[in-house]
């Protein structure tokens, strides 16, 4: 029985015990998330584009064959009047883009409608975007309520911000100006 016992015994010491070949796990925190502002970069760069053209490649003019070879998200919509692509963001935001169709099958405008998660990152979005059009194409012309640049030589560029009960985003549209007879 004295034999019994002392088994026992080691072996309750054996296994109280860690050894120092024992692996213990530590929990670690994880690192702090990438600030906001890198996120809306990122954001900013991916709706861009490669920075050619007005918008990912394309400018007004383009055919709207060149503009399914060149775009590279998923094409949701094809109606008369426009071509519809769309992204999600790994934050589960939305990005449309439509790109508008004259008679002659041709880009004549494009739209964005960008569907944000929260206020703070729809105004770091609209700010860095406003920063990448101002660079482009100098001082906005109007910023009340609507951010509007001129695009030379006939055009424009908006940013409207969007917020209501249901959603928060960005409404940017690319416009061409009739041109006079």
């Amino acid at each position: 029985m004295k034999i019994y016992i002392f088994v026992l015994f080691l072996f309750i010491l054996a296994c109280s015990n860690p050894k120092e070949t024992q692996k213990v796990e530590v929990s670690v925190p994880s690192p702090p998330a990438a600030p906001a502002s890198s996120n809306v970069q990122n954001l900013a760069r991916a709706i861009m584009g490669t920075g050619e053209g007005l918008l990912r490649g394309v400018k007004f003019g383009d055919s709207i064959e060149e503009v399914k070879k060149k775009e590279t998200i998923e094409l949701f919509e094809e109606e008369d009047s426009h071509i519809g692509y769309s992204f999600d963001t790994d934050n589960l935001e939305t990005v449309d883009i439509l790109y508008e169709r004259n008679s002659q099958n041709r880009v004549s405008g494009i739209e964005l409608d960008i569907y944000m998660n929260t206020d703070q990152a729809n105004e770091g979005l609209k700010q860095e975007l406003s920063n990448l059009f101002s660079v482009r194409y100098g001082k906005p012309v109007s910023e009340n309520p609507i951010l509007v640049w001129k695009i030379k030589p006939a055009g424009q560029v908006s940013i409207k911000v969007v917020k209501n009960k249901l959603d928060r985003g960005l409404e940017v549209r690319f416009m061409q100006q009739p041109k006079s007879i």
